[in-house]
């Protein structure tokens, strides 16, 4: 007779979350090129074989980890203040708290940098901010202006996503201040109003 044991639960799931969290402080730290299997599974506290085990080799890493964590920063942020009115939560893209963490700006700026000369990652920006983060965008400003056309929300979209872009930037170059960031906002509540 053949009995059948439970083996342990799987921890496939929780190690892969702390390796890509892990991924996101070594770039952090030394930037996407320096980012290797081994520094990824020290800064894990696992063994480099795990860490090939679940992503198959650096590259396959690398793609995870744009896929995984860094759709997350742009899911995220397009959350925000969820049940608050388009304008409150347009604002809260400007404020302390978009980004969970200075590292999280930090990784963003390093991955924009980087499409510059890696197609891989210039590809896999390109299709979360035309597959799904602009189009969330968009969705969100078309249910606060069903008045607005499609081409107007689009626009709105892009202008908004270029603003927030560009402010997050200047914050890491120390261009930061309360005052920038009412700037910021004013000119977002600027872009939402030509809905309106």
């Amino acid at each position: 007779m053949t009995i059948n044991k439970v083996g342990r639960p799987s921890k496939a799931k929780e190690r892969i979350a702390e390796i890509l969290r892990a991924a996101r402080s070594v770039v952090a730290a030394e930037g996407f090129s320096a980012t290797t299997l081994s520094r990824v599974a020290t800064a894990a506290g696992v063994q480099r074989t795990l860490v090939l085990h679940y992503f198959g080799n650096r590259d396959g890493l690398m793609r995870a980890f744009i896929t995984d964590a860094v759709a997350a920063y742009g899911d995220a942020m397009l959350r925000l203040g969820a049940d608050e009115p388009i304008e409150r939560r347009v604002a809260s893209m400007f404020e302390p708290g978009a980004y969970e963490s200075r590292d999280d700006l930090v990784v963003w700026c390093e991955l924009v940098a980087l499409a510059a000369r890696e197609s891989v990652v210039r590809e896999r920006l390109r299709e979360l901010w035309t597959g799904r983060w602009l189009p969330g965008l968009e969705q969100q400003l078309a249910v606060a202006y069903p008045a607005a056309s499609p081409d107007q929300v689009a626009t709105t979209a892009y202008a908004l996503a270029c603003l927030f872009e560009a402010h997050w930037a200047f914050h890491l170059q120390g261009v930061d201040s309360p005052e920038r960031t009412d700037q910021a906002q004013r000119a977002a509540r600027t872009l939402l109003a030509a809905l309106a």
